[in-house]
């Protein structure tokens, strides 16, 4: 299992995983590596992930959310694990444009 973002081999503590037939992977650690930041509010469980100057904002358990005043929708929620806020793989294509490449649990995601 590995992630592949911007053509570079990456190693992230928490590794991609399917879960009810969709690949999920951690928001914070995916988001960083593509030199972005996500701000949590714990109150609303609402998230910010912003990378360049997109900021998709949504709710945990949700399966939309807001990109600079756009909605948009990816194929299944978000949830939280030990801490860790996964979300589908194709939120990066949905919600930032990626191209997004998956075989098994390895991960490709391309601008």
């Amino acid at each position: 299992m590995s992630y592949n973002l911007n053509g570079q081999n990456v190693a992230l503590a928490e590794e991609p995983h399917l879960k009810d037939g969709v690949l999920y992977v951690p928001l914070k650690e995916v988001v960083t590596a593509l030199g972005g930041t996500v701000t949590w509010d714990n109150e609303t469980k609402t998230a910010a992930a912003t990378i360049g100057q997109w900021t998709a904002t949504f709710q945990m358990a949700e399966n939309t959310a807001d990109v600079n005043g756009t909605p948009v929708t990816y194929s299944a929620p978000s949830y939280v694990n030990d801490g860790e806020l996964y979300v589908p793989a194709d939120f990066f294509q949905q919600a930032y444009g990626y191209k997004l490449a998956a075989n098994g649990t390895d991960v490709t995601l391309s601008v």
